[in-house]
């Protein structure tokens, strides 16, 4: 059976939730795979625990390691709720094997709930990538291009990756960066729909449930809202998107216990949910009130209340 390609992208302290997010591939699906990690800075002891695991699975994993000179000017906020780890998979056709014409990337808040072989077997031979339409939202408008084309959530993405090479996708994202410097908000995700745009297969939201998705008011594409209830219920993909995480206190998603089912499968796994985090990342009264067991929505909710 051919191998199926997945790449992730991580810096040290996305280790765990990487390692949790493969566990849940590989017990939903029977395939082989090789996983490629983009590691920025990654400890060699959590190289060797994430390599351990996967080979107990019967699965191969090559580490590549990304220069951090090559990103530390990248365009980030220190109120971003991510790292700069997240623009390493603008390097992934420039770095990947040669012989790959085609891979999954995958980011590490994403938790498998079913067989991803519909999805690995797409035609991508007329597209840059396959991709499910993010939230509603004015990005195409912002970046420079028509609306009717949409815009994409980077966070599952499959890759045409020889398509991405003939068009020396890195070297030019990495021109876009440069100039663009300003224009960019949503980071790689940004860079990469204003230059494949016109160019993407988009896909079945199942395929990447965001968090906006199980809102008590849904961010969604009005297209998916008629069977949006099945969706969340048969969703294969679970991405834990947003500010909160199933690992700081405060995460209100309703799936958040299956990113602990798959933790379990990992002895060295840490179970406590992080306090620190809600305090260091948003501002008082918020973080008192989400602290206090609000759920994000509710504290915001109310903070805008008070203000007025």
């Amino acid at each position: 059976m051919e191998s199926k390609n997945i790449v992730c992208g991580i810096d040290d302290n996305y280790y765990q939730h990487c390692a949790v997010m493969l566990v849940s591939l590989f017990v939903t699906n029977k395939d082989h795979f090789t996983i490629y990690v983009y590691s920025l800075q990654v400890k060699n002891e959590h190289k060797k625990k994430l390599e351990e695991l996967v080979h107990s699975y019967g699965n191969k994993i090559v580490f590549i390691e990304i220069d951090p000179a090559l990103i530390n000017s990248f365009p980030i906020k220190q109120a971003d709720y991510l790292s700069l780890a997240t623009y390493l998979r603008l390097f992934i056709p420039q770095t990947l094997p040669s012989t790959i014409s085609k891979a999954l990337y995958v980011d590490s808040d994403i938790v498998f709930n079913g067989d991803i072989s519909d999805l690995y077997s797409l035609d991508l031979s007329q597209y840059s990538l396959a991709g499910i339409e993010d939230a509603p939202n004015r990005h195409p408008l912002r970046l420079g291009y028509d609306e009717s084309e949409s815009y994409f959530n980077a966070g599952l993405v499959l890759l045409n990756i020889d398509y991405l090479r003939s068009i020396d996708f890195t070297n030019i994202a990495l021109d876009y960066i440069a100039n663009n410097y300003q224009k960019i908000e949503l980071h790689d995700q940004d860079v990469m729909n204003a230059l494949l745009h016109g160019t993407v297969l988009f896909i079945d939201i199942s395929w990447n449930m965001l968090d906006c998705f199980f809102n008590k008011k849904p961010l969604i594409p009005v297209k998916y809202l008629n069977n949006l209830a099945i969706r969340q219920k048969s969703a294969k993909v679970i991405h834990f998107s947003g500010p909160l995480k199933p690992w700081h206190h405060g995460c209100s998603h309703p799936l958040k216990d299956e990113y602990y089912k798959h933790l379990k499968g990992i002895s060295w796994g840490k179970q406590n949910r992080s306090y620190s985090y809600v305090f260091r990342k948003f501002k008082f009264p918020v973080n008192l009130l989400v602290f206090c067991g609000c759920t994000l929505d509710q504290a915001e909710s109310l903070y805008a209340k008070i203000k007025i």
